[in-house]
Parts: C-alpha cells; structure tokens; sequence
C-alpha cells in the first residue's frame, strides 16, 4: 500500500491493539462509515496481489463518505473512544443543531419567483411558480444561503453547516438510495459468522467458497458476500448451514 494507506491501517491497528489490551470490543469502521473502512475490507475480505491504492472509485457509497460530513459520520465514534472533550462535543452537537435546522426551514419555506429571482441570477435559470426551498437549491449552481435569505429567512449558522445541508437537499434522492444499501448492508453484517465454523464440512457450499471463507474466516455475512466466489445460493445455504451447526454445538 501507499504511505496514506498504512497510516490508515495503523491507526486502525493502534486503536484495536489498545482495546484488546482492555478486553474491550475491536472497533470496525464500515464501508459506509470511512475510507479507512473501505479499505481494511478490501484488503481483509478480497485480498490484493499488486499494491493497494485507495480510490473513492472502491467505495459504493461515495455520496455518503464525503468530506463535510465527516463529522457527522465519526463523531459518535469518537465520542464511544472517549477522544472528544466536553467543548469539542459542544461543537459538534451544535453543527448537528444548524444542519438539521436548515434542512427542516429550506423544506417548510415556499419561494417566489420574484424573491428567487437575484439567487437564481447567475444560473441562467428562473422560476415559473413557488416552489420549496428545499426543491430549488437541488439545481446546480444555487446557493441555499442565498436562497434562504432571498425568502426572507436569517441564515446565522456557519457556513461549513449551510454546505452540507445544501448538499443533502442536492444529492436527496441519490443519497436516500445510498442509505437504504447500507441499511441492507448492516442487516446483512448483523448476522454474525462464528471463527470456529467448519466451512469445509458444508457440503452444500460450492468447493470454491468453502475454501475462501475457510481461508479468509469472514466475520459476518455482509463480509462473506463481498468474497469473490461467493455465490447468493452459497450464502443462502451457509445461513442454513451456520444454523445447524450452532444447534449442534449448543
């Protein structure tokens, strides 16, 4: 890997090392919560045979790993770590305040044309009727600030709020789609895979996939998907499989 991409993976070891020391619970970032949980999947679960570049291309969820929302995204985890102080709390509880604030006023306020007018100026674009503010500051170019206070509502957040709140109205429909995979994703993550299972014994496997998960150990389903080889039916009959082997053991 690059230089960045071992850093990543360091801070990841150093964190977990720790914890292990503790007794406590491994942290693992998910594909939808960082870069970093990109990329300790792609290496853990699919292997690499040249050096390993982290391109927002891996990621299947671009729209929800984005910079301005970082916060939002590893807040609460650091929180859980116990990295944040009571003021840098304070902080972030208030941006969550600003941005949650501004998406409820763009979609409760109506615009006019006439008022919509100077915001729009510059995009070459006008309104025919009122519309929401919420829907207008999905066109390109169009400021939510501007928007907002062309419809008479006093913006006094911080800027770095009214970007990302003018992004999620943006992207709405693109990110909603994005949510609901990685909903999908966690349901499947929250069907855990034991480290001892005998992949090898389910016969109902294909031979391909018993020996990639033997090898690999996946952690969860989610994961175990994401193996190149795994087939659906493959997981269909290892849910079956882990099933009555857990029976078995009990």
């Amino acid at each position: 890997t690059g230089y960045e991409e071992a850093a990543g993976q360091g801070v990841v070891a150093g964190i977990n090392a720790v914890r292990r020391i503790r007794g406590a619970e491994p942290v693992i970032l998910g594909r939808d919560d960082a870069y970093i949980g990109v990329l300790v999947d792609d290496l853990v679960t699919r292997g690499v045979d040249e050096p390993y570049r982290l391109f927002t291309s891996r990621s299947e969820f671009r729209l929800l790993l984005r910079q301005d929302n970082a916060l939002r995204r590893l807040a609460p985890l650091a929180e859980r770590l116990e990295l944040l102080s009571a003021a840098e709390r304070r902080v972030a509880a208030r941006r969550f305040e600003e941005e949650e604030e501004l998406l409820r006023v763009a979609r409760a306020t109506t615009i006019t044309p006439g008022a919509a007018a100077a915001a729009l100026a510059d995009t070459g674009t006008s309104l025919g009727e009122p519309e929401r503010v919420a829907s207008v500051a999905r066109r390109p170019g169009v400021s939510l600030r501007a928007l907002l206070e062309a419809a008479g509502v006093p913006v006094t957040a911080e800027e770095a709020a009214v970007v990302s709140a003018g992004i999620e109205l943006k992207y709405d429909g693109y990110l909603a789609r994005e949510r609901e995979a990685a909903a999908r994703l966690a349901e499947l993550a929250s069907f855990a895979l034991p480290a001892d299972l005998p992949y090898v014994e389910f016969k109902s496997l294909a031979t391909e996939a018993r020996q990639k998960l033997d090898r690999i150990r996946p952690t969860s389903l989610a994961q175990a998907a994401r193996i190149p080889g795994v087939s659906p039916s493959d997981l269909h009959n290892l849910v079956v499989e882990t099933a009555r082997w857990r029976r078995r053991v009990a």
